[in-house]
């Protein structure tokens, strides 16, 4: 088989297609990704990244319980609790008499004098 002299030319300028540098310069690489930032902003306009500014402490404790539902419910139940500790109902007596036995009232101080608690 033959060369012809169009295959010499083209073996030729393939030669020096290699030889060159392909490197794209550092211009060419921004203007690409600047295109690609605008594109993609276009196209997923709700999940283009927007700084967030800085919360504090309790808005970052709200976040973390699931924000004012949550935390309406957990105060709920806070002041259910408090409220069934400070005065419970009798079928609490009955029911922690039957657990643990009769149930022994302590004062909070030596004297209930103090506290205006004389009977």
């Amino acid at each position: 088989m033959m060369i012809t002299d169009e295959e010499k030319l083209l073996d030729q300028a393939f030669a020096e297609m290699t030889a060159q540098d392909a490197t794209p310069s550092e211009g060419l690489l921004n203007r690409i990704m600047m295109d690609a930032d605008d594109v993609l902003a276009e196209a997923f306009p709700a999940q283009v990244a927007t700084p967030e500014p800085a919360q504090g402490f309790g808005a970052a404790l709200l976040d973390a319980i699931g924000g004012w539902m949550s935390f309406g419910g957990l105060a709920a139940a806070t002041m259910a609790g408090l409220w069934i500790g400070v005065y419970p109902p009798d079928i609490v007596y009955d029911y922690s008499a039957d657990v643990w036995g009769d149930t022994i009232e302590v004062p909070l101080l030596e004297s209930d004098v103090f506290a205006g608690l004389d009977g």
